[in-house]
């Protein structure tokens, strides 16, 4: 539901003061101000309701109204599809939109409703005035707007990160494009990842290691994951038979070779997200029982973001046809994880990818039908 589609409740609620001052008293631009300043300033509100689930403002979209929360809860969001994130939880008191109309321009995030919402509302105009008139409201503004401000050092580096992305897929596509048969592999592990670890954070079981941040970082260096078979000749990497015993040993290093790889950039730049792309390219091959490579640790030993890449890369090879080997079905597939369980791969891990597969095979459904790959160098947000 658009801002400008939303069902208007009241026209003006002026006549209901207590309530209006207990909804403005609890929000930092209007507490304060006096009874008769929120009564004269009530007259110009209106309110209007949100069904959970609608978009209460767009993201891009042209900013007309200030919004002030009076009952149930909405969340703020950056970016669309797979790669959308929350920013922040909004509730009773909160208000949104102001920096859209001081600054006149778009929308830098959507929020939508989380339940049922009702809204006080103040259209451009009567904000811009009550600027003009109330010399507190306005003092409160400009504080907001410094706070802002500094706030936008971060928003910088960021984006200075997001612009990494696409020298990361490109690295990633470098070290895929001598095998044929990956296709958009990168894209589907990628957006597997991505939804793994959001469904994830929503579980008591990982709720304090998986947060916005390690999922933004998940989203942008799991491509990486095998960026060390640039190392593997092409006679083995490229073989279409088994492999050698001494072959395979060489395939192995793949893992060294990209974590090396990433050593070297946290020289210059240790920062959470290549730590986290270290941990994933050297131990995604990791088993939960110990078996695995190169170092052979175990169980929760494995950093958390290779168990994610390993149990999402595994599906994928499964559900992908390959010169030697046919797709899995989804079921074979399903039964094939559910198999690897607690040897392979973190039991819980498993627990939620198999509890939320139907999100997973629309993964695979999506790419399955597209004539090309994504945009390349898409951004996270």
């Amino acid at each position: 539901m658009r801002e400008d589609m939303a069902k208007t409740l009241a026209t003006g609620i002026g006549a209901d003061i207590m309530h209006i001052e207990s909804y403005l008293g609890r929000n930092e631009l209007f507490m304060g101000l006096g009874l008769q300043t929120i009564e004269r300033i009530a007259k110009e509100f209106r309110k209007v309701a949100f069904k959970a689930g609608d978009s209460i403002i767009i993201e891009g979209s042209r900013g007309e109204t200030y919004y002030l929360i009076a009952t149930g809860e909405a969340t703020v969001l950056k970016g669309a599809g797979v790669g959308q994130r929350e920013l922040q939880r909004l509730g009773p008191g909160d208000g949104f939109g102001e920096m859209s109309l001081v600054a006149d321009e778009p929308r830098s995030a959507t929020v939508k409703a989380v339940s049922d919402v009702e809204l006080l509302c103040l259209d451009r105009e009567q904000f811009i005035v009550l600027m003009d008139q109330e010399e507190r409201f306005a003092q409160r503004i400009l504080r907001l707007l410094s706070q802002r401000l500094r706030q936008s050092n971060q928003v910088a580096t960021l984006d200075l990160l997001r612009a990494h992305q696409g020298l990361i897929i490109s690295l990633a596509e470098l070290a895929e494009s001598r095998d044929a048969d990956t296709g958009a592999h990168l894209y589907r592990v990628r957006d597997h990842c991505t939804l793994l670890a959001k469904l994830m954070s929503a579980d008591v079981r990982f709720k304090d290691d998986v947060d916005p941040d390690f999922i933004e970082a998940i989203y942008y260096v799991s491509p990486l994951h095998d960026i060390g078979k640039v190392s593997i000749p092409d006679a083995i990497l490229l073989k279409q038979g088994k492999l050698t015993p001494a072959e395979f040993e060489v395939i192995k290093t793949h893992t060294l070779v990209g974590g090396h790889a990433l050593d070297t950039v946290l020289q210059y730049c240790d920062l959470q997200m290549f730590r986290i792309a270290r941990d994933l390219v050297m131990s995604h091959h990791e088993r939960y029982d110990g078996n695995g490579y190169p170092s052979g640790i175990r169980g929760e030993e494995i950093p958390l973001a290779a168990r994610i890449m390993g149990i999402a890369d595994h599906y994928d090879a499964l559900r992908s046809k390959r010169v030697y080997k046919e797709a899995f079905t989804a079921e074979e597939a399903i039964q094939n994880l559910r198999e690897e369980s607690g040897k392979r791969f973190d039991p819980a891990v498993v627990d939620v990818m198999l509890a939320h597969i139907n999100l997973f095979e629309e993964i695979h459904d999506q790419y399955a039908e597209m004539e090309a790959l994504p945009e390349k160098h898409a951004g996270f947000l």
